[in-house]
């Protein structure tokens, strides 16, 4: 007789082989979920509290809480996936905020039980023709080059853009864009392949010449969601990837403070989501933004609670590809990020990214089979 630990309670039940019906019954006391509160009202506080104790779960409060001195408390609520289900239940009578809080915690536990229904994972390759790029830029004939290279390799999506979107960058004008990437829209648009193409640009007009020349998706930095609306209802077959940032790249960096970083994310996805879902635009692909009015403490969250964002039901898209923050943390800038790289992304994978955008496509692709052999979807490493 001997004592194993098991890491997937799930999987080892499955091995034991019970009855069906207890499976059911107990495969969702095997999964513990958290949530932070904040600025929960006192009343509902007081609710909440027992409501949670009465199903099993808890609500955690702060010592002083006792004292009823403040109208309201940070709390962190926990339990089963089964003891939320039923407290989610109960919510929904109670005043005070509880119903909407109800509403919010029924669409984090539904994204829980998703998961492994969530959308295949790819890999986006990255070619920026320009000359300003933080990593490299290719000439148009070594682009087009690259293109066919990826598609071979088997990049998901190929990522093109024209404008750089490093700190301090300037703002590129739409005539630019499309005069550099010309040649490039005549190519894709002969191209037949699986492969995916997207435009990287903050522009409408370019993304309307690319789309009408082939390309799938609009990967737009500055979430400018009323001009791109347009382009988008053109084509409805086309996705857009809505990216958060603070102001744009020449100021996103001036201010990087965040009274809540994921709150105020969240906030920002909604008020866009909103916007898109208004014009029946609804194939939206979610990028937290990584460098992007962040500091490197903050890019360094974002990725260890990236699965936070997955009650959007969004894809959620990883672009940190050899970003400053990896070399700050290496405590080297000018070393290669390459390594860096495919770590930090290998745990955005683990943490539910669905595409990893790259510079690197044959080395992601090799990480993407590790990942997939280990079935890393069923594991949480923060």
């Amino acid at each position: 007789m001997r004592l194993e630990r098991v890491k997937n309670l799930n999987t080892e039940m499955l091995n034991i082989k019970p009855d069906s019906i207890g499976y059911k019954i107990m495969k969702d006391k095997t999964q513990i979920l958290g949530f932070k509160i904040d600025g929960l009202k006192l009343q509902a506080m007081q609710i909440l509290k027992q409501d949670a104790i009465s199903v099993g779960a808890e609500l955690v409060t702060p010592r002083d809480a006792i004292l009823c001195e403040k109208k309201s408390y940070d709390c962190l609520l926990f339990g089963s996936l089964k003891s939320l289900k039923l407290l989610s239940l109960k919510m929904q009578r109670q005043p005070f905020g509880l119903k909407s809080l109800s509403r919010e915690l029924r669409a984090f536990i539904q994204t829980k039980i998703n998961d492994k229904k969530s959308h295949k994972k790819s890999v986006m390759s990255i070619i920026n023709v320009e000359s300003n790029s933080f990593y490299k830029e290719f000439s148009v004939k070594d682009a087009i080059e690259k293109i066919h290279s990826d598609i071979e390799l088997g990049a998901d999506i190929i990522d093109i853009g024209a404008a750089s979107s490093r700190p301090n960058a300037d703002i590129i004008e739409s005539k630019i864009e499309i005069k550099r990437l010309n040649l490039i829209f005549k190519e894709v648009s002969k191209i037949k392949t699986n492969t995916q193409f997207s435009i990287d640009t903050y522009n409408a007009e370019t993304a309307d010449i690319a789309l009408n020349s082939g390309f799938n998706i609009i990967n737009d930095i500055s979430g400018n969601v009323e001009s791109m609306s347009q382009i988008l209802k053109k084509y409805p077959k086309s996705s857009y990837i809505l990216m958060h940032i603070r102001g744009n790249p020449k100021t996103m960096q001036n201010d990087t403070h965040y009274e809540n970083l994921l709150l105020e994310i969240d906030k920002y996805f909604e008020e866009k989501l909103r916007f898109l879902h208004a014009q029946k635009i609804n194939n939206v692909i979610l990028d937290v933004g990584i460098g992007f009015g962040k500091s490197a403490e903050q890019n360094v969250e974002l990725i260890a609670k990236l699965r936070h964002f997955k009650h959007f039901r969004k894809p959620l898209l990883m672009g940190l590809s050899h970003k400053s923050f990896l070399g700050k943390i290496l405590g080297s800038e000018k070393d290669s990020r390459l390594i860096a790289s495919v770590i930090a992304d290998f745990i955005a994978l683990m943490n539910g990214a669905d595409i990893i955008r790259t510079h690197d496509l044959k080395e992601h692709l090799e990480m993407l089979k590790i990942y997939e052999a280990f079935e890393m979807e069923d594991c949480d490493l923060m």
